[in-house]
């Protein structure tokens, strides 16, 4: 208790919003959460906290083990990153809000982000690939390798209705309107129930929780802001073709979220993420399941994430290449001390 008050505060100094804590669930186990910030931001203060954490810890005479699985049958550890758009005014746009059915903004954004995360899946894998978390993830406490998207019974509902009787002509947008107004004002957390799930709506911004404790959160937080960047201007791109050919602006709209949510309804998982049926499943649906490193991040190089870093200026195709090398390189060395220190 004393270390963590004094994390707190050294935290505190340093413009490190911190303000939840409690213990885990795992012996010596403990949680912190800063408040929002805008990503570049978040992500220098967690690197700047887990320095914190073990230059504080040494001087309580502790040790902290960033480790993502230390310790046989003990729960690891994990980071989980919320992550949301906002306008420059500081509006969510993955807010529902108290009356979501003004207008089709909300729904808009929300499911192009799930098509963004179907889309690239194994990409949002790979960005969380190491030794340490592959112990971890599936281990019966964390997110499985298989990415999947929680949204909870209410929004499920809301799609489910959309992709199956709503057709998309004005009528149609109406009724979507009607059916947005009925959604209950979802600011607090009431779909957080699925603990398995590794990207998981919660009320106004999607959770992704398969990344590592000893992880830098920017390699995922990177793949989220490129790969939704690229749908909404897909998204933009379909739009502005429907309405050229003289389509009203909410008609198109519908006429194009419709279909992703056909389009993406495989990777919407509201079970178990931890059960083997799952596994089945989701080798039924044609989801990706990489349970190891090596093979996840082979995500990087393929032809497809060249085309998407470099026509969107984020990386090089050699950039991308040196990222894979260096990626693999940290696998190997790390499995090379840990077999060198077990002999």
């Amino acid at each position: 208790y004393a270390y963590m008050r004094d994390l707190e505060t050294e935290c505190h100094k340093l413009g490190i919003p911190v303000r939840t804590r409690h213990n885990e669930v795992g012996p010596g186990q403990y949680e912190l959460a800063p408040m929002f910030e805008e990503v570049n931001l978040a992500v220098d203060h967690n690197q700047l906290l887990m320095d914190l954490m073990d230059r504080v810890a040494r001087r309580h005479k502790l040790r902290v083990l960033l480790h993502e699985k230390p310790f046989a049958g003990v729960n690891g550890s994990g980071k989980h990153n919320n992550w949301s758009m906002s306008t420059n005014t500081g509006r969510n746009l993955l807010s529902p809000g108290k009356v979501p059915g003004k207008n089709l903004l909300f729904l808009t954004f929300f499911v192009n982000t799930i098509r963004a995360v179907y889309e690239y899946a194994d990409l949002l894998r790979a960005s969380v690939a190491s030794a340490s978390n592959d112990h971890r993830l599936g281990a019966n406490e964390a997110p499985p390798a298989i990415v999947s998207v929680f949204i909870g019974d209410t929004l499920t509902k809301v799609l489910d209705d959309i992709e199956a009787g709503i057709e998309p002509d004005e009528r149609g947008v109406q009724a979507v309107l009607d059916l947005l107004s009925k959604v209950p004002n979802l600011e607090m957390d009431n779909t957080d129930r699925n603990r398995t799930s590794p990207f998981a709506f919660t009320g106004n911004k999607f959770e992704i929780r398969m990344v590592g404790s000893t992880m830098n959160c920017a390699a995922p937080m990177t793949i989220m802001n490129t790969i939704v960047g690229r749908q909404l201007e897909n998204f933009h791109k379909e739009l502005k073709e429907m309405m050229d050919g003289g389509k009203d602006r909410d008609t198109a709209i519908l006429t194009i979220l419709k279909r992703y949510i056909t389009e993406s309804k495989p990777i919407r998982f509201e079970g178990d993420g931890y059960s083997e049926e799952w596994e089945k499943e989701a080798e039924r649906r044609g989801l990706p399941n990489q349970p190891n490193t090596p093979d996840a991040l082979t995500a990087y190089v393929t032809s497809k994430a060249v085309e998407l870093f470099t026509s969107s200026d984020v990386f090089t195709e050699k950039e991308l290449h040196a990222h894979y090398e260096v990626m693999n390189e940290n696998y190997i060395i790390k499995l090379q001390i840990e077999a060198r220190t077990m002999g």
